[in-house]
């Protein structure tokens, strides 16, 4: 593995080793990923989705919300017995809301311990100070006495008490029942709970250290902020292989790229090169998107290069064929069955002095418009790689081309975009009439109008998957 392909891989690790549950929900109310622990935790997170307990909450967030203004948002669900707090931060590099839930049982349980130690403010371990209605500091527990040494001197003027006095005349007047603030003092943060307590005529004040927390908060901070540079250095990684789509050098000048991730990095991939006078062009969509796609899109990437380049094989029934072995060996998908990864493609080679085109797909379609008409050529329904672990042979078509032709490889990211009035897909045969009914159009302008009918339909909805539309006319 090279270290393009290691800097990708390590992305992906600090949810795997969270000892908590961790849960992504997509815009669109599925649940898209559950590390180990959410796993052990709630084996059927994934089949119950939103309909799980633990998502009751997120549940309600997606029909009362702007999900995308959630910044961050905290909140206390029990499930099976179990407390857990929930903190949900809509991550917008990946479009979609992440769901942290700490198991907060044992701690709930020393609070309630304590809270039973409420009434015997002497053995309670959190500073605990009463204050009476006329504002004076009536009694500090032995705990508070030790943790704030300064207060018996400073008394009101301790910074504990700083954001509590500017409440004090409210509590002490009935217009609140409690008073909850957090606040920072030297090294430690303290959750600071006040309550009128009528029969004694004092305000009680508790004060619970919350350090750990918050350490812990800021350390998922900044490892989101890491694990999002990480991903922006790799979308340099995975440009830096892709080739430029600004200019494809040779005899062809009408054409376009459309290439939109659905997260910063992309498992589809397009492709070429010239060999003699051969143009070989592909389009190809790996297994997932974000981090495990891009990695394997760099694997095909830099496959098909050594298999065009350095092993001379320019016909694209070969070159795919050659492609799925070295795919399955990379990935040891023959020592290994459950392995499914892989990639679906269209790959192909065109002649265009003798205007003779070779094609050849795995489970991705050829698409040619000619003076009006639209003729699809069928792929072989098997893909790269994946669960398919016999020698398969692909089948290779030649097409005699004509000037003006509209050649077209594309992914499934248009096709399998949710949206519309009733937020279905955009389906196969919508694509395909938006082709024919611009094809006329210079290849950048039938670029812009699929873009804008693809943003169109897809609406406030996420995009659902990676896109990858490759144009060329024929010269």
């Amino acid at each position: 593995m090279n270290s393009s392909e290691s800097d990708l891989l390590r992305l992906s690790s600090f949810p795997e080793q969270n000892p908590n549950p961790v849960i992504e929900v997509s815009l669109s109310g599925e649940v898209t990923y559950s590390n180990p622990a959410a796993n052990k935790y709630f084996p059927d997170i994934n089949e119950k989705g939103l309909s799980h307990p633990l998502l009751k909450i997120v549940k309600e967030q997606f029909n009362q919300s702007d999900l995308k203004q959630i910044n961050s948002f905290t909140c206390e669900i029990t499930v099976n017995e179990k407390v857990f707090e929930q903190k949900l931060f809509y991550i917008s590099t990946n479009n979609l809301i992440r769901v942290y839930s700490s198991d907060l049982t044992e701690q709930k349980k020393i609070q309630f311990n304590l809270s039973r130690l409420a009434s015997f403010p002497e053995q309670n371990p959190s500073p605990i100070i009463e204050i009476n209605l006329s504002g004076i500091i009536t009694y500090i527990n032995p705990a508070c006495k030790q943790i704030f040494p300064e207060l018996q001197s400073q008394k009101l003027e301790h910074p504990i008490l700083a954001n509590f006095m500017e409440c004090f005349g409210k509590l002490k007047n009935g217009e609140i029942e409690n008073y909850v603030c957090e606040i920072r003092f030297k090294d430690h943060y303290y959750s600071q709970r006040a309550r009128l307590m009528p029969e004694n005529k004092v305000i009680r004040i508790f004060n619970n250290d919350v350090t750990q927390q918050k350490l812990t908060e800021q350390i998922i901070r900044e490892k989101n902020k890491d694990i999002t540079d990480s991903i922006n250095y790799a979308k340099k990684i995975q440009q830096s292989i892709l080739p430029s789509h600004e200019l494809v050098p040779g005899a062809l000048k009408d054409y376009f790229i459309l290439y939109q991730p659905k997260d910063i990095i992309s498992g589809d991939f397009y492709w070429y090169t010239y060999v003699e006078d051969y143009f070989l062009f592909a389009c190809a969509d790996c297994t997932g998107h974000g981090v495990p796609g891009a990695l394997m899109s760099m694997i095909g990437s830099n496959f098909i290069s050594t298999i065009v380049i350095e092993k001379k094989i320019t016909r694209p029934e070969g070159a795919l064929t050659e492609l799925d072995k070295r795919v399955r060996k990379a990935l040891k998908q023959d020592e290994e069955p459950e392995n499914r990864d892989g990639m679906d493609i269209a790959f192909c080679s065109m002649n265009i002095n003798k205007k003779i085109l070779h094609y050849a797909g795995a489970n991705r379609p050829l698409v040619i418009i000619r003076n009006g008409e639209l003729k699809e050529y069928s792929p072989t329904k098997s893909p790269i790689g994946g669960q398919h672990h016999t020698d398969k042979v692909f089948a290779g078509n030649k097409i005699e081309l004509q000037s003006g032709d509209c050649i077209y490889l594309f992914s499934d990211g248009i096709t399998d975009q949710f949206g519309g009035e009733k937020g279905k897909k955009f389906m196969k045969k919508r694509f395909y009439d938006l082709m024919l009914s611009n094809s006329k159009l210079k290849m950048n302008e039938q670029r812009l109008v699929i873009l804008k009918a693809f943003e169109n339909w897809k609406g406030k909805l996420e995009q659902t998957d990676d896109v990858c539309v490759l144009g060329i006319r024929v010269p």
